[in-house]
């Protein structure tokens, strides 16, 4: 293929792409493919994704495509996803991620919008309208408001929210302090147990999904514990409508959030409490700028405050948006429910996890045992990693995967571009440092809900509302 022009090139790639597909040598392209369990070759001649219109997170503008194949590009290369299977315009297998989206410059893919359903929801008067706000939304609004990348807006944008309708406003920080309370122990457990190690993270959506679909038979390595913005559901339908004594059917909980996969996590029946949907809209960073605009709010006018019942959060929940930033949060806990003391500042701020590297690792030393901790991003990343526990080579105890890259900050619902997203993840770090607590186990509310509904972590009523199952969903391919 000399002589090609990069368009060239991904024309050509996006005709033939195929898992595992290109290998660059000087200026030669050699293709090499798998086949499908038929034994056929997997060639595709579509030039875009074909984004379904069922698809519950992602929107394909048909009109606006330019048939340039970069989104073909990403699914196939970072996520590992297109060019596994028969791709037809009428068939797609998606896992949500929104690679596709931020690789888009035409802006033929976006998040599918459902902005417009949450200002019908706080125009009508018989709806408690609830919003619970993710970390990473806080660093990237502002920069739909002529505001410096990584800005912190958290008052700014709880008071342009709570103006603009909302009811009740939460901080989806206090769920991540519930899902670290939950998987650190899971962890202990595990470790304790030596079975069903490593223990992968499960908040990502996307990253679920893709086990689910490729590696089903290591779904037992998946931490039960729902994600954040779960957790945060199953808990305003409950726990906070029981203290405020709102009848859940009449609560309409949007979860505001940096993730185009959040959009598909609420429909998964697997995630319900007794047939009660927990969250039933999501909108994304992008979307809440857009909805603020359409109401004329200026995002620097009207500072506010979380409400106060599930509003406060530790600083390990705030850097859940960022790479690392789950495992840094658990080993905090999982060092304090070993040991009996919090750990020391080399584990709490952890370098080693930490930055715009697709692949990291570490060595901690907790008492008496020795945890090594993988991070990784896009599932490039994390498919080396499930290669290893498949083969037995894993050395890993615990495993953090996000399926964007620097993780939630670099999230497709996000303004894109990597000098953003570093930026953001330096707000979040610098808020951790800054809050009055850094520690999950030390939030005065994840105290008051064990103590008041939850009960023991990791007990009953916890395995109800907290923790999740998974399916082999292989049979999407």
């Amino acid at each position: 293929m000399k002589g090609m022009n990069e368009i060239s090139r991904r024309k050509f790639l996006s005709k033939c792409v195929v898992y595992n597909a290109s290998v660059i040598l000087g200026s030669s392209w050699i293709l090499s493919c798998t086949k499908d369990a038929k034994g056929s070759n997997i060639y595709s001649d579509l030039e875009y994704l074909p984004i379904q219109n069922e698809n519950p997170a992602i929107a394909l503008w048909r009109e606006k495509c330019e048939e340039c194949g970069d989104c073909l590009e990403a699914c196939a290369e970072k996520q590992k996803v297109y060019g596994t299977y028969h791709a037809t315009k009428e068939k797609h297998v998606c896992i949500h991620c929104g690679s596709c989206i931020i690789a888009c410059e035409e802006n033929a893919l976006t998040e599918k919008y459902h902005w417009q359903e949450v200002l019908n929801a706080i125009d009508n008067p018989s709806s408690i309208v609830i919003a619970s706000i993710s970390p990473s939304v806080r660093v990237g609004i502002g920069d739909y408001f002529g505001m410096e990348s990584g800005t912190f807006m958290l008052e700014n944008m709880v008071g342009a929210c709570r103006a603009v309708g909302f009811d009740y406003i939460m901080d989806t920080n206090f769920s991540a302090d519930l899902t670290i309370m939950e998987e650190a122990s899971e962890l202990q457990k595990r470790i304790q147990a030596k079975e069903n190690i490593p223990q992968f993270t499960s908040c990502c959506p996307a990253w679920v999904k893709y086990v689910e679909i490729y590696y089903p038979s290591l779904l037992r390595y998946l931490s039960t514990a729902k994600s954040p913005v779960s957790m945060q559901g199953s808990m305003v339908k409950s726990y906070f409508a029981q203290k405020k004594g709102i009848d859940p059917r009449n609560i309409i909980h949007v979860a505001i959030t940096p993730c185009s996969a959040k959009k598909y996590e609420i429909t998964r029946d697997d995630l319900d409490i007794e047939g009660i949907n927990g969250t039933d809209i999501v909108i994304t960073t992008n979307e809440l700028a857009i909805l603020l605009k359409e109401r004329n709010m200026n995002l620097t006018a009207q500072p506010g405050k979380f409400d106060s019942l599930m509003g406060a959060a530790s600083g390990a929940g705030i850097i859940f948006g960022n790479t690392g930033g789950v495992t840094r949060a658990a080993l905090r806990t999982a060092y304090f429910n070993i040991t009996g003391m919090n750990p020391p500042e080399n584990l709490l701020d952890l370098q080693q996890v930490q930055g715009l590297t697709g692949l990291k690792e570490a060595q901690v030393t907790i008492g008496t045992i020795v945890l090594n901790v993988a991070v990784c991003y896009e599932m490039r990343n994390a498919q080396k990693l499930l290669e290893q526990v498949m083969n037995g080579s894993c050395k890993y105890h615990f495993i953090e995967v996000m399926a964007c890259k620097g993780g939630c900050v670099g999230g497709a619902g996000q303004p894109a571009g990597s000098s953003k997203i570093q930026k953001r993840i330096s707000a979040l770090n610098n808020a951790d440092r800054q809050s009055s607590t850094r520690y999950c186990h030390e939030n005065p509310e994840i105290k008051a809900i064990y103590n008041d509904f939850i009960g023991e972590v990791g007990g009953p009523m916890a395995k109800k509302m907290l923790h999740t199952t998974y399916n082999n969903k292989s049979n999407l391919l």
